[in-house]
């Protein structure tokens, strides 16, 4: 595997038009198809480290890559600013649409196999970008996440017609309350995503249980 820190310009690394700072994991080698992707999406005050804290439950077989989102605050960063979501909500979801949509191009993956995996406001944008452009990944992770008020103008019924999405939740999260998680869930499955929803006995976090099912399904779709 080959680790790498990629900025829009140059950063010890091939000249890249991505708009983000980011961090890549390329795959193990296979030189006969291009590899599933998973775009991990970081929560408010993180940045493009901050979610290789679930490396233990990526596939090898797939690119993965993680970005710093664009908007700088309290140091750290994030997709979207509190007492400002509506502006910034649409600032962030285009950067993260713009981020994606050239990913392909600029690196060997599948255009057809990309999943959007974030933790909390992550999250929010990762389940957000799935339903303003459908075509744009085949499958969420939503880990301690909700769904942006701003994003419900999306759902209608068939909308995510063959995405998968998985969803994780602490039942004791005080910052994105569960019954967040179960309207996100709700509104994804109307709009005909295949929906798996587990809670578990944690707060704002992963448990180990929650590491292992993720590990599990991640590996299913990178298949």
């Amino acid at each position: 595997m080959h680790w790498g820190l990629y900025q829009s310009l140059h950063y010890n690394s091939p000249v890249s038009s991505l708009n983000l700072i980011h961090r890549v994991r390329n795959p193990a080698p296979n030189a006969s198809t291009l590899a599933p992707a998973i775009v991990m999406v970081h929560g408010w005050l993180g940045d493009e480290n901050a979610m290789w804290a679930f490396e233990k439950a990526l596939p090898l077989n797939a690119f993965v890559i993680s970005m710093r989102a664009p908007v700088e605050a309290e140091g750290g960063y994030g997709w979207m600013l509190p007492g400002n979501e509506e502006r910034s909500f649409e600032q962030g979801l285009a950067s993260l649409r713009e981020f994606v949509s050239r990913l392909p191009r600029e690196y060997p993956v599948n255009a057809d196999r990309v999943a959007l995996m974030g933790f909390s406001q992550g999250a929010a944008m990762s389940c957000a970008l799935a339903l303003s452009d459908p075509h744009m990944a085949s499958a969420v992770v939503a880990l301690a996440g909700f769904l942006p008020d701003a994003a419900r103008q999306w759902i209608a019924s068939g909308r995510l017609a063959g995405k998968r999405v998985f969803i994780a939740h602490g039942i004791d999260d005080t910052a994105v309350p569960v019954e967040d998680a179960i309207r996100a869930r709700d509104a994804l499955a109307l709009c005909g995503a295949g929906v798996t929803y587990r809670e578990y006995p944690v707060g704002h976090k992963l448990s180990a249980q929650g590491m292992r099912d993720l590990k599990t399904w991640l590996a299913d779709f990178a298949a």
